[in-house]
C-alpha cells in the first residue's frame, strides 16, 4: 500500500503508554510490525473532544473504551472524513480511504 506523499499514520489506544508499547513489541515479535505511531489516550481527552466515549461500557469496569473511529484530517487541521463506528469489525475499507486521501 502506497500512501499519497505527506501523508501520516497515527493509532490512539485507550490502553497506558506501556501496554501500548508493550503491543507494538509484541506485534513486531509475531512479524506483524505496525510501521506508524500508537499513541495512549489513557486520560481520555482525544476521546471526549472528539465525543467517542462508548456508553455501553459504563458501570461494566471497562469504563472509557472509545467508539471504533476513523478520521482523516487535512493540512490545515480539518477533518475531511470521519467514520464512528459501533460494531469495530465492520472499517472503511483501504481502497475507500486511499481515494479520500488522494482528493486532499
Amino acid at each position: 500500500m502506497k500512501l499519497p506523499k505527506d501523508t501520516e499514520i497515527w493509532a490512539i489506544s485507550n490502553e497506558t503508554p506501556e501496554l501500548s508499547l508493550a503491543f507494538k513489541k509484541n506485534t513486531q515479535e509475531k512479524g506483524q510490525p505496525i510501521p506508524f505511531p500508537l499513541l495512549s489516550d489513557n486520560d481520555r481527552k482525544i476521546t471526549n473532544t472528539f465525543g467517542l466515549l462508548d456508553p455501553r461500557y459504563i458501570g461494566s469496569g471497562k469504563e472509557g473504551i472509545p467508539y471504533a473511529s476513523t478520521y482523516i484530517i487535512n493540512k490545515n487541521g480539518i477533518v475531511a472524513f470521519a467514520n464512528i463506528l459501533i460494531n469495530y469489525r465492520t472499517r472503511p475499507s483501504i481502497t475507500k480511504l486511499l481515494s479520500i486521501l488522494k482528493k486532499l
